[in-house]
């Protein structure tokens, strides 16, 4: 009997560091043993336990590696994303462009934006992830930490100190903004992390054919 395949892939996320081989084979080896302790069913269990508290435990430890350049990493992909749009907003009005309030309500803009902060997204969570080499969950989700230290009190301010109207509309089309470039950015540090995996998978069975 295999492992259930969605908390293998949740634990298999952290194949690229350095004790998951000990931290793998000890799950397994646990597994089949309480499969003829405690039946299929608790034992699929116990294995979705342990895999997310392994997984939790795992992400903790990428974190507190190098914390201090992940933060930097993250925050440099920060600026480089929101490029595309700060330059709109700086070239606007040589192209007699509409004001951001107005994108909301133009279809073409919005497909425009979508395609730039698209572009801008996933090339700098590739670019980052390179950057930090087994720590691309860590600065995905610190990312995440310091897209949300930035934007909200910008979000504060766009509403209530300019008094935009509407302000829901405002915080509707800012908060969509950010949570789609950083959905793409999680996609580009996910693939990086992805090719690493394979590559690491690739290195491990050479070494264990020889």
């Amino acid at each position: 009997m295999k492992p259930p395949a969605i908390p293998s892939a949740i634990l298999n996320f952290f194949a690229s560091q350095p004790d998951f081989p000990a931290v793998a084979g000890d799950i397994s080896e646990e597994f089949h043993q309480r499969i003829q302790s405690s039946g299929p069913q608790a034992t699929k269990r116990w294995y979705w336990r342990e895999a997310v508290r392994n997984a939790l435990a795992l992400t903790w430890r990428e974190l507190r590696r190098t914390p201090v350049r992940t933060t930097l990493v993250a925050f440099g992909c920060f600026l480089a994303v929101n490029l595309a749009t700060a330059l709109y907003l700086e070239t606007r009005y040589w192209f007699n462009l509409p004001n951001p309030i107005e994108i909301v309500s133009n279809q073409n803009l919005i497909y425009v934006l979508i395609l730039l902060n698209f572009t801008a997204s996933v090339v700098m969570g590739w670019i980052g992830a390179k950057l930090l080499p087994g720590r691309e969950w860590a600065l995905a989700l610190t990312y995440t930490l310091v897209t949300a230290c930035l934007t909200l009190p910008g979000l504060w301010y766009l509403m209530f100190a300019l008094e935009q109207d509407p302000p829901l509309r405002v915080a509707a089309a800012v908060i969509g903004g950010h949570a789609f470039r950083q959905s793409i950015f999680w996609l580009g540090c996910v693939l990086v992390r992805y090719v690493n995996i394979r590559k690491h998978s690739s290195i491990v069975s050479a070494a264990k054919s020889a």
